[in-house]
């Protein structure tokens, strides 16, 4: 194999961990390499410090690798970074969608996984922090927690964990935690949910959790460092752990069960895999410590909110009958903006048109659409005209094809404004519905809606149809 189709290969391997938190399975048992060299820092090449190795692709999600001690690889700008919490301008969006759950009897408990060089700074070399100040980086951190408090939410207090960082909370070459992150995190999760007056409501389940295997871990990082320089560092082992229910009665397998009140969302950490050796039991570990059955709908590659949206638009989330809970596993880099997270989180928590009335609708069909074409949705024009300044107005959108996902949606005003949004949804996460306010800017406020049009950023070769209403 040539040095080019090698790295060509790693791309993808690396790729394939980062969308789906997976492991590699090793294929032999690792062996220490290069025992002659101290720390084994021979096989970090000069090249990983090159910003063009970190230019395309999933390279980007990694620069850049940094070494450590221990046989520790780090990401400068994800790892080391000092910059946390929610933005002036998206704080009261988050407020709204806090508010938005309660109006339901939705609690919402929002648990800060802290970055790998929070937790793990011992582990770095001299010379090579790239900016990291601790100081700086955990009272940045502590404001963010206090954010999210401060809007209605509960927010583990993790600074503890990171005053005292237990040992390998991270792998050591990956972006995800170990078992030992997960269970500490459970941990102090459960504690602040225990002092909520939303645990009263939870029914009760005992589970216990048990060693049953080991996971193995190469790494995203360990798999960056191979197509750059050749070399790596081995496969990771850690216990592995499952989580049951504590009585073995058959006779309680026929008995009714309450409904899970609890659901847990968030990223690759957190996500049950069909795959034990792919399980880090965070789901487990609460359930054990809550003393309550869950529903896991964490995804990887979902990013901050995604898994949340998969499970409001699915069949199991109702705004007449919400979950009491909603625990959200968030890694510390996400800041939480972003203006159409909220512009669709909100509608979807209060199920978009099916809790308010509708006041346009249209069905358009389409066998195909390419790259410059558009489609009205909708139009507020003619005798039939509806005066909608200053309304709270929100869109429905179905789309027949779930592949559906990249797309525009471009509202025009009568003085002359647009309101031009692009829909990116991740590949993991259901297609076919979108839910979108219209946008609350001071431009729009007083101008009332003409028109709606979709514009593909993705080429549709099928046809397809799209139901759209238009809801106050």
């Amino acid at each position: 194999m040539t040095s080019k189709s090698m790295k060509h290969y790693f791309l993808l391997a690396i790729g394939s961990l980062i969308a789906a938190g997976a492991h590699a399975t090793p294929a032999v048992t690792p062996t220490e390499q290069a025992e002659d060299c101290k720390d084994l820092q021979c096989l970090i090449c000069p090249r990983l410090s090159a910003p063009e190795e970190y230019a395309e692709g999933n390279m980007k999600a990694l620069k850049q690798i940094v070494p450590g001690k221990d046989r520790w690889l780090f990401r400068s700008e994800v790892d080391l970074t000092n910059d946390f919490g929610i933005p002036a301008a998206a704080q009261p969006e988050f407020a709204r969608l806090m508010q938005a759950f309660a109006k339901h009897g939705t609690q919402v408990a929002v648990t800060v996984q802290p970055t790998r060089g929070l937790m793990h700074r011992a582990q770095l070399l001299p010379g090579q922090a790239h900016g990291f100040d601790y100081q700086k980086a955990s009272g940045n951190l502590r404001r963010f927690l206090q954010q999210m408090r401060d809007a209605g939410a509960i927010v583990p207090d993790i600074m503890p964990l990171v005053e005292n960082p237990p040992k390998d909370f991270f792998f050591r070459r990956d972006h995800h935690w170990t078992p030992v992150g997960a269970q500490s995190t459970a941990r102090v999760t459960a504690e602040a949910i225990r002092q909520s007056p939303v645990f009263a409501q939870l029914p009760r389940k005992n589970y216990v959790t048990e060693q049953t295997l080991t996971l193995y871990k190469d790494g995203t990082l360990n798999l960056g460092l191979s197509a750059i320089c050749g070399n790596h560092f081995g496969y990771q082992f850690v216990p592995g752990y499952q989580t049951v229910p504590e009585s073995n009665d058959a006779a309680q397998l026929f008995e009714e069960q309450p409904d899970p009140e609890v659901v847990l969302v968030g990223t690759s950490n957190s996500a049950a895999r069909e795959d034990e050796t792919k399980q880090f039991n965070f789901d487990g570990f609460l359930k054990q410590y809550l003393s309550t059955d869950l529903i896991n709908y964490a995804l990887p590659g979902a990013g901050q909110d995604g898994s949340l949206l998969e499970y409001l638009l699915s069949s199991n989330y109702s705004p007449d009958k919400a979950p009491k809970l909603i625990i959200w596993e968030l890694p510390a880099n996400y800041p939480l903006d972003g203006e159409l997270t909220y512009r669709q989180l909100i509608p979807a928590v209060n199920g978009g048109c099916k809790a308010s009335d509708s006041v346009l609708e249209a069905q358009q069909e389409r066998p195909s659409m390419g790259l410059t074409d558009r489609l009205e949705l909708l139009s507020n024009t003619g005798e039939g005209r509806r005066d909608l300044k200053g309304r709270n107005a929100v869109l429905d959108i179905r789309i027949s094809d779930p592949n559906i996902k990249n797309f525009y949606i471009i509202t025009y005003y009568d003085n002359g404004t647009r309101d031009k949004v692009w829909f990116r949804r991740e590949a993991i996460v259901t297609g076919g519905q979108y839910y979108l306010e219209l946008s609350r800017a001071p431009e729009f406020r007083d101008a009332n809606l003409l028109s709606v049009l979709l514009e593909p950023t993705q080429t549709v070769e099928q046809p397809f149809k799209v139901e759209t209403k238009l809801c106050l």
